[in-house]
């Protein structure tokens, strides 16, 4: 789906408001989406995406912008819209802290990734400057909405806070 396809289907609401914006995602995908804000140091990937059986989370790092809030969370509705299946990351730092038991080696053989998919990082970089780029001028409402994560998820959320230099809790 392309952001010209959102705009005539009236998706991105105008003007734009991120809460919106993501519940007629929702609504056109059939899916629900939950963001779910995160504590990391500088320099710490700023979000990540993780699609789940029911549900698509959307982490992002808290900042003291809602303007780069939103624009991490346009980035990781990228990812999302483009049809990517998460967002890119195929670290081994992740790989290590969701799955800590298990070799790296044994990981990549069982997921079949390797490296980093530069391509869907800069399509998804891509979709966030494109639907921000013209609207950020303009009044709408770019604040994200707060969020706890829900238990299915937690952990990972928690784990994955540890490895970015937070490990705050929940």
């Amino acid at each position: 789906m392309s952001i010209k396809e959102l705009e005539a289907e009236g998706v991105i609401p105008d003007p734009f408001d991120l809460e919106l914006f993501i519940k007629r995602l929702e609504k056109r995908r059939g899916r629900p989406i939950q963001m779910i804000p995160i504590s990391a140091r500088r320099g710490a990937p700023c979000g990540l995406y993780i699609k789940a059986v029911g549900t698509d989370y959307l982490c992002y790092v808290r900042s003291s912008s809602p303007l780069h809030e939103c624009h991490i969370l346009l980035h990781e509705l990228g990812h999302l819209v483009l049809g990517h299946q998460d967002s890119g990351w195929r670290s081994e730092e992740l790989q290590r802290m969701l799955l800590p038991d298990l070799h790296p080696d044994m990981i990549k053989r069982v997921l079949c990734r390797s490296g980093y998919a530069d391509p869907a990082e800069d399509a998804a970089e891509a979709f966030a400057e494109l639907i921000l780029a013209p609207r950020v001028l303009a009044p709408g409402n770019y604040t994200v909405p707060a969020a706890t994560p829900p238990p299915e998820i937690a952990e990972v959320v928690r784990n994955i806070e540890q490895a970015w230099g937070s490990g705050r809790g929940f």
